[in-house]
């Protein structure tokens, strides 16, 4: 009777573990899907990182087979803010070549000024030598004059039209380029934040499945530093808000002093074909 009496609640707590064990996934499955996700993160980014995919899909290896340590090293490696936005932004290749065209820009108006003196004080030399009488003349308006037809340099107020217009462009280009990435580009770097938790959140589900075994409090603890991080990414993206709102203001002044030194050059050219006119009718 006692045999029969406990039987039933054998059945019972052994009916409770059978579907504990049918409702929780075993430890290889949980690996499997942690590493499914990783896999499926470096298909994604394979195209535009091949390194980064390399990097991921062994990662997925070592989750897949168990091994904590290189799951970690792996992991490690991988720099989820640089992975995030290597996946969400996507700029043009015209975009592109204006940002190395402006970079490269930054030195043409040296060369360009320093080209133009050495083509002059070589033709300056020669004058001289032809004409030492030129001698009391300054350099500048036999510069502008051409040196008299002594060498091959290019006038003074040329030059300075050529330095003013690069200085231009320059202008130009850097306005445009910080407009599009601090303007336009605001909603991708939300994307691109959003990306990072997730990024952050996978590489955290794989590195702890690696793992042979988990136990209930480093779980919780692990949870716990998962929503602190998605809390500062979220703090981080309504800074990068304000701070967009803070640098239209700045654009502003920008584009107002970009007006102002057009104008300048402007001003300067006029002046110097003034100066022109002047000496021709001396």
């Amino acid at each position: 009777m006692a045999e029969q009496k406990r039987s039933p609640g054998g059945r019972e707590g052994s009916g409770q573990m059978a579907e504990i064990v049918r409702v929780i996934p075993t430890r290889a499955t949980e690996r499997q899907r942690a590493a499914d996700e990783v896999s499926a993160l470096g298909a994604e980014l394979a195209p535009r990182d091949p390194a980064m995919g390399v990097v991921l899909e062994r990662l997925a290896d070592a989750v897949k087979l168990g091994r904590q340590d290189d799951a970690r090293a792996y992991a490690d490696a991988i720099d989820p803010r640089a992975t995030a936005e290597a996946a969400i932004f996507r700029r043009s290749l015209i975009w592109n070549v204006l940002d190395v065209a402006r970079n490269v820009l930054v030195f043409a108006p040296i060369a360009v000024t320093w080209f133009g003196l050495s083509t002059a004080t070589d033709a300056y030399a020669k004058l001289l030598a032809i004409h030492p009488e030129f001698s009391d003349r300054p350099f500048l308006l036999l510069w502008e004059q051409g040196f008299q037809g002594v060498g091959n340099t290019i006038i003074f107020s040329i030059l300075a039209a050529i330095d003013a217009s690069l200085i231009g462009v320059l202008i130009l280009l850097s306005l445009a380029i910080h407009v599009r990435s601090d303007l336009r580009d605001a909603g991708t770097r939300a994307e691109a934040l959003l990306k990072e938790s997730q990024i952050r959140a996978t590489l955290a589900h794989a590195t702890s499945v690696a793992a042979s075994g988990i136990g209930n409090e480093e779980a919780d603890e692990l949870l716990d530093e998962m929503a602190a991080e998605e809390r500062r990414l979220f703090e981080r993206a309504v800074e990068r808000e304000q701070q967009l709102y803070d640098l239209e203001g700045a654009i502003s002044e920008l584009r107002k002093s970009s007006a102002d030194l057009a104008q300048a050059a402007s001003a300067l050219t006029s002046l110097v074909k003034k100066a022109n006119e002047g000496v021709r009718t001396q």
